[in-house]
């Protein structure tokens, strides 16, 4: 069997993990915001021209994201600032500027985010920065605990970890595993985890509809499909986002999945801890004093251990395999091998391997060995597809656990022994 190394390359990344170029986006609508040092890091990233806006083709949408991004950074810094915890681990870190702000205010700040993001951030935000030594920035995947448990090892001080525009992207499948992984984090070290993320459609909601008024739902729908489009993700909710025609019903939902994993959250108005926003300048008053009243209906949650776990975090690594992979091609057939997680960090692999082999020459069937195989995310679903739409034939799929299986039918694979 043919091994190939896992050297991670700019476009498999890109074609496995899309969601990347929300990060982009945010940068860009920062830019627009005025906030500080995120021009330079746009104009370093080469998006001068601000291509990620250009699928907005409304400049009243651009504007609504404008308000709701500035908004959740600000206020997010603010938060992070007043935990009392000396450790910032951003999850994702994007490309914004607020590991210059956590440096500048003596925090050590943990980048974390995919490799893609990570190899890229990093220089950028460390050439900037006035205490270098302060940061690090890591690849990792959300859903895989010992990526994140590998890169905070060391650290014995409180964590404030802060998740902003990361949830919504998940299956449900994998909301819950992230859950779990911070709940084991914060069981380790201790600390915290700030998030807007389960009100995050309430905050689009109500921030749109008090500057746009009646034209408020085209652009809000106008918004969450250039979201989908770049993330190349469906619905953007899962258990963990409140639902704006079911508040109440939607956050008990929200807090049972964190009271599963040993958590429980106290909810923040953000109306009572937003600054004063830059973007105001494009608003008039009256939009800016309905927009500060609505948002007295969305909260960001600081959630915290309960209390009740009982096995200690680092067991959730037992017995894990790594991720391996091998192949052969030969006689126009693709044979594949899995072997552990496929996910963020290894889908990429996949993807690679296949691009040489499809160079080669023409393949008419592809079999995947999955016999190893024990979790596949959205990224390797993602790879997978994109693999069998460039081949005459479904993709067949042998020895699949019952919960892989599941996975795979669900995503439209249908010829899995």
């Amino acid at each position: 069997m043919k091994t190939i190394d896992h050297t991670n390359e700019y476009n498999t990344q890109a074609r496995a993990n899309p969601v990347f170029m929300t990060a982009k986006t945010a940068v860009c609508l920062m830019a627009r915001a005025g906030i500080e040092d995120s021009v330079i890091i746009r104009n370093r990233l080469g998006l001068q021209d601000d291509t990620p806006l250009q699928s907005m083709a409304d400049a009243d949408v651009i504007l609504g994201n404008v308000l709701v991004v500035e908004a959740k950074y600000r206020t997010m810094c603010r938060l992070i600032e007043d935990s009392g915890c000396h450790v910032c681990v951003d999850l994702p870190c994007g490309y914004t500027p607020k590991a210059l702000r956590m440096t500048e205010k003596g925090l050590r700040f943990v980048g974390l985010d995919l490799p893609i993001v990570a190899q890229e951030a990093g220089p950028v935000l460390r050439s900037l920065a006035a205490c270098p030594e302060r940061m690090s920035f890591s690849g990792v995947d959300a859903t895989n605990y010992s990526s994140l448990e590998t890169v905070l090892q060391g650290i014995d001080e409180p964590l404030c970890i802060s998740t902003e525009g990361m949830m919504m992207y998940f299956s449900e499948d994998e909301a819950d595993a992230v859950i779990s992984n911070i709940s084991g984090l914060l069981g380790i070290h201790g600390g915290c985890w700030i998030t807007p993320d389960p009100e995050y459609r309430l905050q689009f909601f109500h921030s749109f509809c008090s500057v746009f008024g009646e034209s408020a739902f085209r652009k809000l729908e106008a918004a969450g499909n250039v979201a989908k489009r770049q993330s190349d993700v469906g619905s953007l909710s899962n258990s963990f986002i409140l639902d704006v025609s079911d508040v109440t019903s939607s956050c008990k939902a929200a807090e049972e999945l964190l009271k599963k994993h040993g958590l429980k959250a106290e909810k923040v108005n953000l109306a009572e801890h937003m600054p004063e926003l830059g973007i105001y300048r494009e608003l008039t008053s009256k939009q800016v004093d309905r927009f500060k009243e609505a948002m007295r209906l969305c909260h960001y949650w600081v959630i915290t251990p309960d209390g009740t776990q009982k096995r200690h975090a680092r067991e959730k690594t037992a017995g894990q395999k790594p991720f391996e992979m091998s192949y052969t091609c030969a006689n126009g057939i693709f044979q594949l091998s899995l072997a552990g997680r496929v996910d963020g960090i290894s889908a990429p692999t996949i993807l690679k391997a296949w691009d040489v082999e499809k160079s080669s020459g023409v393949i008419d069937r592809i079999k995947v060995d999955c016999s190893g195989l024990e979790y596949i995310s959205s990224a390797g679903i993602r790879v997978l597809i994109s693999i069998q739409e460039n081949c005459k034939r479904d993709i067949l799929f042998y020895n699949v656990s019952q919960p892989i299986a599941k996975i795979l039918a669900q995503n439209g694979f249908t010829e899995i022994c």
